[in-house]
C-alpha cells in the first residue's frame, strides 16, 4: 500500500520522504491517485479543491493557465499532473534544506 496524506479526510496526496522521490515507477499511481480525487472535488466542492490547491503552494498563475488553455474533460488530469509536481519540488526542497528542531524551552 503506499503512504498518503490525508487531507479533509480523504486520501490526496503522497507522504514527502525519500521514498516518495525515488519511486518514479509508481509516479502513475500516484497521479491516478491525485486524479480521482481532483476529479470528485471538481464535481462535488470545487471550492475545497481550491482550498487544497491554495494550501498545496499550486501557484495562481499557473492554475489560471490551466483553466484558461485546457478543455474540460483534461482538467483533473492537469491539475494533478500541478500538484505532483508542486509536491515533488516541497519535498526536494525540504530534503535539501532540512530544518533543525527547536530546541529553547522558552519558544
Amino acid at each position: 500500500m503506499l503512504p498518503f496524506i490525508i487531507a479533509m479526510n480523504e486520501i490526496l496526496l503522497p507522504e514527502y520522504n525519500d521514498q516518495f522521490l525515488d519511486q518514479f515507477d509508481q509516479e502513475k499511481q500516484w497521479l491516478d491517485s491525485i486524479e480521482t480525487r481532483v476529479n470528485e472535488l471538481l464535481d462535488s466542492d470545487p471550492g475545497l479543491l481550491f482550498s487544497h490547491l491554495y494550501r498545496l503552494d499550486v501557484e495562481e498563475h499557473i492554475l489560471l493557465a490551466i483553466l484558461k488553455h485546457t478543455s474540460a474533460e483534461d482538467l483533473p488530469k492537469a491539475i494533478s499532473a500541478e500538484i505532483w509536481k508542486r509536491q515533488k519540488a516541497r519535498a526536494i526542497s525540504r530534503r535539501n534544506h532540512p530544518q533543525n528542531l527547536i530546541l529553547d524551552s522558552d519558544y
